[in-house]
């Protein structure tokens, strides 16, 4: 076999031109067999981002409703914030899951009570009717919350039992155990189903009151 040089050099000069070429059109060109999956590296890159909500009706001392700064802050990280409009509603989205801390805050800077709160990872967490009185956070009625999460243990048959549900995001998993009764609407496309159709690994919308940190008594239960 003759080895001809110049047609090797003729053929990396080729393969170099070729190369510029995608480099400079902005295409990505992956060498190897890479796992797609993007192993290695930092976060997961899907943060979900959890929503608190509810409205001051009442503060004691008596003072206006609108203006009241509200800061949820997670372990001591940078707060998330909204104010009040007049009828002291606020609502705030971000990265809150876990076990954050609600402050409320006057004009002048002066807390006017703090409690902390349960909030689940994908949670859209309504608080309700908040009464703020010489320091003390009281809600007028159970937090309602909206999560979606996998079914990990389905101790439920026909209307009646529990299903644990696992709420995740890039940072944690929380169980979750969510009460089902004969009140409660288990759905799917629509139609109603029963909890033998709710299978193991399955992912779930529920909707329900808080009753403990780990503990819902759903109203809704729809399959995804």
């Amino acid at each position: 076999m003759r080895f001809n040089l110049s047609n090797v050099l003729s053929r990396g000069v080729l393969s170099l031109i070729i190369l510029s070429f995608f480099i400079i059109g902005g295409c990505d060109i992956e060498f190897g067999g890479g796992d797609s999956g993007g192993g290695g590296g930092g976060g997961g890159g899907n943060d979900e981002v959890e929503t608190v909500q509810g409205t001051i009706v009442d503060v004691i001392p008596a003072q206006d409703l609108e203006g009241i700064t509200v800061e949820i802050t997670v372990d001591n990280g940078t707060p998330e914030t909204d104010v009040t409009d007049a009828a002291g509603f606020f609502s705030i989205d971000g990265p809150i899951a876990g076990s954050p801390q609600i402050d409320f805050i006057d004009s002048n800077s002066n807390s006017l009570g703090k409690i902390g709160l349960s909030v689940y990872p994908t949670a859209d967490l309504e608080l309700g009717d908040i009464t703020l009185n010489s320091g003390t956070v009281s809600f007028d009625s159970l937090a309602e919350v909206t999560f979606n999460g996998d079914v990990s243990t389905n101790n439920c048959t026909g209307n009646t039992g529990t299903l644990e549900v696992d709420a995740k995001n890039d940072q944690e998993t929380v169980t979750i155990i969510v009460q089902i009764s004969e009140s409660t609407d288990l759905v799917f496309n629509g139609d109603d189903i029963t909890c033998e159709d709710i299978l193991l690994g399955r992912n779930v919308e529920v909707q329900g009151d808080i009753l403990s940190i780990n503990t819902v008594d759903a109203s809704r239960v729809q399959l995804n």
